[in-house]
C-alpha cells in the first residue's frame, strides 16, 4: 500500500496567528503525529526575487486601485502555487497524495493540475465567512457586484463543487453556503470542528502580563474590537475598573487608539500587536471577550476553552456551536454594550459564578473539542476513511 501523503495547500505563510494558519498547522501536527506524511505549500516559498517583482506592482497598484492590487496578487499567486504545487506532485508520485484545499483559489490550482494527468484525492475546508466576496467588501476591499466580488463568486461557484469532498466546521456555514451552491448537493461532505494545536496555549509567554479581559484577532471591521472599548467604558461608568488585552493587528489600529483616548480607557488597553503564539497569552486572564459580527466558528474560542477561560461573545454564525450561554460564558448583544457591560461585571465579580464557567470551559473543551477527539475524525475524512 501507498503510504499516504497530506499536501497542505494555501495562500496563507505557514507562520500567524489567524484561525486559518492555526488550523491547518493543527492539522499537520496531528498529522504526522499519526505517521502520515505531510507537506504545506504556499505561494511564499516561490524564489523571492521573483516575487519582488509581483510585489512591487501591487504595491503601486495599491495607491490606484486596491481590487486591482488585490486581483493582481491572486493572478501571481496562482502562478507561484502552480509551479510549487506541481513540484511537489511530481516528488510525491510514489505516495497516496491527498490534496487539502484551505481556500477555493488553492482549490482552482490543484484541479489545473488534475487536467495535466496528475492524480491525488482533492479535499476542499471551508474557512471564509458566509463567501470571500462578502469578506472583501467588509474590509473595505471591494465594492458588491465589482469586479473582485464577480472574481470571487465566480471561483467559488466553478470550484467547490469539483472537489472529491468539501468540509465545513460548522453546521452554520454548511447550511449557508449549501443554500448558496446548490451544486454541491451531491457532494460528499463533513461537519467536523476545528480543534487547537495539540500543545501550546497553556503556558503565559515569559512577557506575558496577566489581566482582566483578553481579545484575539485581526483588527478589521468584522472583528469589531471598537464595542468591546464600549463595554469597557461602560463598567467604568458603572464603577468597575478592568484591563484588556488586545492581539492582533490591522487596518483598524490607528483607529481603536483613538477610541481609547476619545473614551478615557488610558492604562486599561494593551495593543499587543501580532504575536507568534498569541494562544499562549490567554492563561492568567479572566475572561476570553470576542466581539465579531459573524464566524464560521472562531479557533480562539477553543483555545479559550482550553485554558479553563471564559467566553464572551455574540451568537452569530457557528459561535453558538462552540459554547451554550450561561455555562462556559455568555452571549453578547453587539448592540448593547451597556448590557455586555452588565454580563460581564456579573461574573467578574462573582467568584463562585466564574470558577463555574471556568469548570464548564475546560470539560467542553476535553469532551468536545480536544485534538484526541477530533484529530483522528479529520485525519480519517481527509485520507477517505
Amino acid at each position: 500500500m501507498k503510504p499516504s501523503h497530506l499536501v497542505i495547500v494555501t495562500l496563507m505563510a505557514r507562520q500567524g496567528n489567524t484561525g486559518v494558519q492555526t488550523h491547518f498547522n493543527a492539522i499537520a501536527q496531528y498529522a504526522a503525529s499519526q505517521g502520515v506524511k505531510v507537506s504545506i505549500v504556499d505561494p511564499y516559498q516561490f524564489n523571492r526575487w521573483i516575487r519582488k517583482i509581483p510585489g512591487a506592482i501591487n504595491k503601486l497598484l495599491s495607491r490606484i486601485n486596491l481590487e486591482l492590487a488585490i486581483l493582481e496578487s491572486r493572478f501571481f499567486h496562482y502562478r507561484f502555487l502552480r509551479r510549487l504545487l506541481r513540484a511537489t506532485l511530481v516528488t510525491a508520485q510514489d505516495d497516496a497524495v491527498i490534496v487539502y484545499a484551505q481556500d477555493p483559489l488553492s482549490a482552482r490550482v490543484a484541479l489545473d493540475l488534475r487536467q495535466e494527468g496528475f492524480q491525488f484525492r482533492l479535499v476542499g475546508v471551508v474557512h471564509f465567512n458566509i463567501s470571500e466576496a462578502l469578506e472583501n467588501v467588509e474590509r473595505g476591499f471591494a465594492e458588491e457586484n465589482g469586479k473582485l466580488w464577480h472574481d470571487l463568486m465566480d471561483n467559488e461557484r466553478n470550484v467547490l463543487p469539483r472537489l472529491d469532498q468539501i468540509i465545513f466546521v460548522s453546521g452554520f456555514m454548511q447550511r449557508v453556503v449549501g443554500a448558496r451552491l446548490p451544486a454541491l448537493a451531491g457532494l460528499p461532505q463533513a461537519v467536523i470542528s476545528n480543534f487547537p494545536a495539540m500543545d501550546g496555549g497553556s503556558t503565559p509567554s515569559k512577557d506575558h502580563v496577566p489581566g482582566d479581559m483578553i481579545a484575539i484577532g485581526t483588527l478589521e471591521p468584522r472583528k469589531n474590537q471598537g464595542f468591546l472599548l464600549q463595554v469597557l467604558a461602560e463598567c467604568n461608568v458603572m464603577g468597575k475598573r478592568y484591563s484588556l488585552t488586545v492581539v492582533g493587528d490591522g487596518q483598524d489600529r490607528a483607529v481603536l487608539e483613538q477610541q481609547v483616548a476619545r473614551l478615557g480607557l488610558a492604562g486599561q488597553v494593551r495593543f499587543l500587536g501580532y504575536q507568534p503564539d498569541a494562544a499562549s497569552l490567554i492563561p492568567g486572564h479572566r475572561v476570553f471577550v470576542h466581539a465579531s459580527r459573524m464566524e464560521s466558528q472562531g479557533i480562539a474560542l477553543l483555545e479559550a476553552l482550553r485554558a479553563a477561560v471564559p467566553v464572551f461573545a455574540a451568537a452569530v454564525g457557528g459561535i453558538p456551536e462552540v459554547f451554550d450561554d450561561g455555562q462556559e460564558g455568555c452571549y453578547l448583544n453587539l448592540g448593547n454594550p451597556r448590557d455586555a457591560a452588565e454580563k460581564l461585571i456579573s461574573v467578574l465579580e462573582n467568584q463562585h459564578k466564574w470558577q463555574h464557567m471556568s469548570m464548564r470551559a475546560r470539560q467542553t473543551y476535553i469532551s468536545r473539542f480536544h485534538p484526541d477527539l477530533l484529530g483522528k475524525r479529520w485525519i480519517d475524512t481527509l485520507l477517505g476513511a
